[in-house]
């Protein structure tokens, strides 16, 4: 387990001869997500081989001399992270931080869990909890980012960084903290080795009905501009909820039947792992099936589509049973 690493980590910092003995520095202490920034660390060296740790991400180092190692940083994730210094294969605690500035870099994939949240109340009493199941079955470690560990209050350690999951390894210690989704982000090679199931059930019937799978989505799998449903139902005895996602802010046309298009302002989003988002409940009930379509607003100057990646999918619970069903865009 993760944790058991980082315990034992702590250990070593604390009982190293060097530790927080020596003030260091780091220049510059920002730079591209792309990586290749030059740095300088000032601190007290010795001969050893050195390796520098950005954010979990380990570069070798350069001794210059007993006060000076270079490095150049590693391409990571957006914000800032820890820097600690390996002296062969001790770590040095240094206080030092990196910020990274700029999008994800390119060799990123992006996920959305289009729902993972806390428990949720629903009507007659209803209760519904979302659950994330994650297999690594690939040959390496996966560096899964946006994705928070369970952990007994007394033994956790606040920790910035990736949920590490290694080869065969397979996790549910995950908190639900996104609302109402989560964008997740992980290597492009790594993510070759993952299997992912979110399933969202309800815990007061949960002797009725095993829960449903929610799909989760890849940003190359979301359309540009548009998507369109087709046959959704509109039976009184269910209820339809429109769930829109995107990876920024934009208007939503959306047409249901032959009613009038209505517009639906996307939410803005507070950092790359919280999804633009719209929900949308309006449904006609007179029992007959509907094409519902989502279509970005074009551009008023150039008139043209922004092309904007979507992804959306309607949640029918029944009124009574509060049983769910999903419809997702088909090709």
């Amino acid at each position: 387990m993760r944790l058991t690493l980082k315990l034992t980590f702590l250990v070593l910092l604390a009982t190293s001869p060097l530790a927080a003995q020596t003030n260091y520095t780091i220049t510059p202490d920002n730079g591209p997500t792309s990586g290749g920034t030059h740095v300088t660390i000032k601190g007290d060296f010795g001969q050893w081989p050195y390796g520098v740790i950005f954010g979990g991400v380990s570069v070798p180092a350069t001794r210059v001399d007993e006060h000076t190692l270079t490095a150049v940083t590693p391409p990571h994730m957006p914000g800032k992270v820890e820097v600690v210094i390996f002296e062969f294969d001790i770590g040095i605690n240094t206080d030092l931080t990196f910020d990274y500035i700029g999008p994800v870099p390119d060799d990123y994939a992006r996920l959305l869990l289009p729902v993972f949240t806390p428990p949720v109340h629903g009507a007659f009493g209803s209760l519904f909890f979302s659950n994330l199941r994650v297999l690594n079955y690939g040959g390496a470690t996966a560096s899964i980012y946006g994705l928070e560990m369970v952990c007994a209050p007394i033994l956790c350690i606040p920790f910035e960084g990736p949920f590490d999951l290694g080869p065969g390894s397979e996790s549910t210690d995950f908190v639900p903290n996104g609302n109402p989704g989560r964008f997740v982000y992980v290597k492009k090679d790594q993510a070759v080795g993952l299997a992912m199931n979110l399933r969202v059930y309800d815990t007061t019937r949960e002797a009725l009905n095993f829960g449903t799978e929610i799909p989760i989505v890849r940003e190359e799998e979301m359309p540009l501009n548009r998507v369109v449903f087709t046959g959704v139902p509109t039976d009184p005895r269910f209820r339809n909820t429109l769930r829109i996602y995107s990876t920024f802010p934009f208007t939503a046309i959306v047409t249901i039947g032959n009613r009038p298009p209505v517009r639906v302002r996307m939410s803005d989003t507070n950092g790359i792992h919280d999804p633009s988002y719209a929900q949308f409940g309006d449904f006609p009930t007179d029992g007959n099936p509907v094409r519902v379509t989502i279509d970005a607003e074009l551009d008023f100057q150039t008139l043209l589509p922004v092309d904007v990646p979507i992804w959306a999918m309607i949640t029918v619970t029944n009124n009574e049973t509060q049983m769910i069903s999903t419809i997702t865009p088909q090709p």
